[in-house]
């Protein structure tokens, strides 16, 4: 199969130009034969800051990637969009497949500790059949944490999608100490957490430098990657500009990496 990752430069708050470039991935993507393609954690908004004015109320983020997957026939993992529902705030992604229908949806269950004060947890892990084998998704903090992953292993996933929005000020405290850190961790995460599962990790983060009006400023990492098990990362960002690489994956080398990893 063939995976689009885009390494995306969001437009705060500006729906309507992030869609449109969004849109212009999916068509580049489709031209160039990708069978998936995915867009990092809050692609639709960026930070929000517990305005909950912002939150999608009534599914329109996921309506409308629905209708740019039939249109252009590809499946999309959406990034995330921040949600209002009956049961709580939640930060949510989607796994859109080429008809339009959603096959997988997932809340993000380790919140980022600001998001804790606007944000529910999700508490579901949901494995799901596509076309391509067993997928699951994860949201940027969850790399954190290897009980999620256990709960997917034992789901039989072959694939896990991270859309993630993953900046170096969250280490700020610590830049003295080591200014790469973030950096270093991710792509260390990224393997770990491939070999564990016995799955391909297909980690998708933002790119470029987001200045709020409040004065904040997140330097996105970027590091956008794909990694399984033996061979390690098959295809790795080592920026955080704007861009979007296709790469094709074997999912029948996991058969033997379980033989050797998974006894």
């Amino acid at each position: 199969m063939r995976i689009a990752v885009v390494q995306f430069t969001i437009a705060h708050l500006d729906v309507e130009t992030n869609f449109r470039r969004i849109e212009e991935f999916v068509m580049k993507a489709k031209q160039e034969s990708a069978d998936v393609i995915i867009f990092p954690e809050d692609c639709i908004t960026s930070s929000i800051f517990g305005d909950l004015t912002k939150l999608d109320t009534d599914h329109r983020t996921r309506d409308r990637f629905q209708s740019i997957a039939k249109q252009h026939a590809i499946d999309i993992v959406t990034g995330s969009v921040m949600e209002e529902t009956p049961n709580g705030n939640f930060n949510t992604s989607y796994y859109i497949d080429s008809q339009g229908n959603v096959l997988g949806t997932y809340s993000k269950n380790h919140l980022y500790p600001s998001e804790h004060r606007f944000l529910t947890p999700g508490t579901e892990v949901p494995v799901f059949e596509t076309v391509f084998g067993k997928a699951g998704i994860v949201i940027c903090w969850d790399m954190l944490f290897p009980e999620i992953f256990e709960r997917m292993k034992k789901q039989g996933v072959q694939m896990i999608y991270c859309p993630s929005y993953w900046y170096k000020e969250i280490a700020e405290s610590m830049k003295a100490h080591n200014p790469e850190s973030e950096e270093q961790q991710i792509d260390a995460l990224c393997i770990v957490r491939s070999i564990e599962t016995n799955a391909a990790l297909i980690y998708c983060n933002a790119s470029g430098t987001a200045t709020f009006p409040n004065g904040s400023t997140d330097t996105l990492i970027g590091h956008s990657q794909i990694t399984m098990p033996v061979l390690g990362a098959i295809q790795r960002l080592d920026h955080q500009n704007e861009t979007m690489f296709i790469q094709d994956i074997d999912l029948s080398l996991l058969k033997e990496s379980a033989k050797i990893y998974q006894r």
